[in-house]
């Protein structure tokens, strides 16, 4: 656990409801639309304030260098804040027990959670070969309300 300053940051997302195996696909998609502007590890801004089986709210994003237009995509800058921060080292659909962590770290210190929450994709499937689930890593952010 890591309390943190998040700096602004510009990004590119497609917001989505779904499930969140359909995250890939966006990534894809804005991949396409924007590839050659990306700047940074790919992110996932998360909407609902609990885990949502089949109707999540979420947003695919990727940091870029500067603004665009593209058709579908939406760009802004995420707003720089103090936070907390979670490295979970393992598949995605293990994510919850780094999850359960953080918030248990959160209600302990009476910090209020701000949304959209965060995850960072630091090292994870890549384009042509899946790599071993084992190694992903992913920062979850959670920014705090002041």
């Amino acid at each position: 656990m890591e309390e943190k300053t998040f700096a602004p940051l510009l990004i590119a997302g497609i917001r989505m409801k779904g499930k969140y195996p359909d995250i890939g696909a966006g990534f894809a998609r804005l991949g396409k639309a924007v590839g050659r502007h990306v700047c940074g590890k790919p992110l996932c801004l998360y909407y609902d304030g609990e885990y949502r089986e089949d109707d999540a709210d979420f947003k695919p994003c990727f940091p870029i260098r500067k603004e665009v237009t593209v058709d579908g995509v939406s760009v802004r800058t995420l707003p720089c804040g103090r936070g907390l921060a979670l490295m979970n080292r393992g598949p995605y659909d293990q994510l919850g027990r780094s999850y359960a962590k953080i918030l248990q770290h959160a209600n302990e210190r009476k910090l209020a959670i701000a949304l959209p929450t965060r995850e960072v994709y630091v090292k994870g499937p890549g384009l042509i070969f899946k790599g071993n689930p084992k190694n992903y890593l992913t920062e979850i952010q959670f920014l705090v309300e002041p």
